[in-house]
């Protein structure tokens, strides 16, 4: 089974990284816009699902 969860973190993470270089290219603002608001999108639908607090904090009992 694909390990979606190390997927979305390493992806995630890769377009954070670049996120704050792009940000002083001003032709970038609309790209640096598009990225910040899939991230912000892949991050709802990742901590929508049941089982991702738990998965992001074992010791958790599920509320934060």
């Amino acid at each position: 089974m694909a390990n979606y969860q190390k997927m979305y973190a390493i992806l995630c993470g890769a377009v954070d990284d670049v996120i704050e270089p792009l940000e002083r290219i001003p032709l970038a603002h609309n790209a640096v816009q598009t990225l910040r608001q899939a991230l912000l999108e892949a991050e709802d639908v990742y901590i929508s699902q049941p089982d991702a607090v738990q998965s992001v904090f074992p010791e958790s009992d599920g509320q934060r």
